[in-house]
Order: structure tokens, then sequence, then C-alpha cells
């Protein structure tokens, strides 16, 4: 029997997403699960902290913040004197791969602060082949079936330092359901591939993030062990990342300049 967890349930979606309703439920199955989510949808919020006075109120699901995603973990621990062993952010409505992306994603801002807070955590997100970067699709709870069920398996292992212990979170990325619901699980790293265009028109400047187009008709250049080279073969990518961000190479923290 799984040993019973306290785990703090968070998202950028907002509270009354299919994903983290879905999560919810498969966790609550062997832990016992706050939910502190944000009122409405915060995606792209990175770890953004909102420095004015934030509004909650208590629902019968969780706490709904009206803030950011790490605002979430922020009230949940200092405001609600919640200690959790472990946070969860997710599960995301789309992938959140490559270097890129982490430092814009909500989801993963959630588990960059509970980390420096000290809190091991677990970013999840789901893939589908239908998903539109514009923000054109609407997914369904069972689509998220194999992205919770993921979680719930990795969630023991990892907290207990039995499963990639020297990471301090994890960013996991899951098929939707229907396209592969026992999938291989692959360590990973993100992939540093990144390509804009821009077009300039008579309104303005449109630019173009290349990567999702690539990722979408499956056609990259990502090495093996990357991220977005996994979930191209619908596998699942687990991404064990560390904080703070380390120094470059070469630096000498104290010397002068």
């Amino acid at each position: 029997m799984t040993e019973s967890l306290s785990v703090l349930l968070t998202n950028d979606d907002g509270i009354d997403a299919p994903g983290i309703r879905a999560l919810r439920d498969r966790l609550a199955d062997d832990h016992d699960v706050t939910v502190v989510a944000p009122a409405a949808e915060q995606s792209g919020t990175g770890q953004t902290r909102t420095f004015e006075t934030l509004d909650y109120e208590a629902r019968e699901d969780g706490y709904a913040v009206h803030g950011t995603p790490a605002d979430c973990v922020a009230v949940a621990v200092a405001a609600l004197d919640f200690t959790p062993d472990v946070v969860v952010s997710g599960c995301n409505d789309g992938p959140n791969l490559g270097a890129h992306i982490l430092a814009r994603s909500g989801t993963v801002g959630a588990a960059m602060e509970a980390s420096f807070l000290g809190l091991p955590a677990v970013a999840v997100s789901m893939y589908d082949w239908e998903f539109d970067p514009a923000g054109d699709w609407e997914p369904t709870y069972d689509q998220f079936h194999t992205a919770s069920d993921t979680v719930a398996d990795l969630l023991p292992e990892f907290v207990a330092g039995d499963v990639l212990p020297t990471a301090d979170y994890l960013s996991v990325n899951a098929p939707a359901t229907e396209y592969a619901d026992d999938p291989v699980r692959r360590v990973t790293r993100p992939t540093e591939e990144y390509e804009l265009r821009a077009t300039v028109t008579e309104n303005g400047v449109d630019v173009e993030d290349r990567f999702w187009h690539q990722f979408l008709d499956r056609d990259i250049p990502d090495p093996e062990g990357t991220d977005r080279h996994a979930c191209v073969d619908n596998e699942v990518s687990v991404t064990p990342l560390t904080v703070p961000h380390s120094v470059a190479d070469g630096a000498t923290p104290g010397g002068l300049l």
C-alpha cells in the first residue's frame, strides 16, 4: 500500500480546469490532497509573484486565489500555514517543453516556487496532437488519466528520494490518454532548440515561435534524450531539474571584473 502523503495541488489553468480535477481525483485515492489554485487562468505567468494584497476564498474543492500559481504556493505555505510533503502543479492542458519555455510556464513556475521553499515538486502537463498553441482547444477530463496515473506512480518514490534523488523538481509531459494509456517513461533534458520568425505588417509585427509548429508536425531536429523528442514518440518525458539557477562555468563569485 502506498504511504499517504500530504499533497499541495495547484495549477495555472485555474481551479475549475479539467486537468486539476482529474489529478486531484487520482491523487486523492492514496494521499491527503489540498487544492490551492488560481481563481482564473494564469497561463504563461512563469514564477511571477503578486506584490500586493491577494484575495482568496475557501471553496468546497479547495482555496481559490486571485493570483498566480507561484502566489498559490506562497499563500498555502505562508498564510494557510500548510507544509506539504510535496507540491504538484497541473495537470496543464498543453505541453511544457524546451529550455526556453520553462521560465514562462505558470505550471513549472509553481514547482520552482516550491523548490525555492525547500519542498519537492512535480509539474505535470498533458500533450494532445490536436493541441493548438493559439489556445483554441478544449481538452476533456478523460484525456488526463495517463498524466494523472504517471504522477501517482512517481510521487512516493520521488518524495522518498528513491528515484531521481538529485532533482529538486520534475517536469513531466504525458500524452493524452487516447494516444497511449501505458507509455514508456523516459528521463529527458529540456531541448535547446528555438526558432523565431517575424512578419512585419501594417499593423505591427507578428512573431511566430516555430517550436510548436515543428512539434505538431512531428518534424523536429531534437536529439534523443530531449523532452520534445520523447513526446514526439508518444512517450512520457520526465525531466529532473534543480534550483537555484547555476552559475556559468569559469565564473568566480566574489571576484572583480
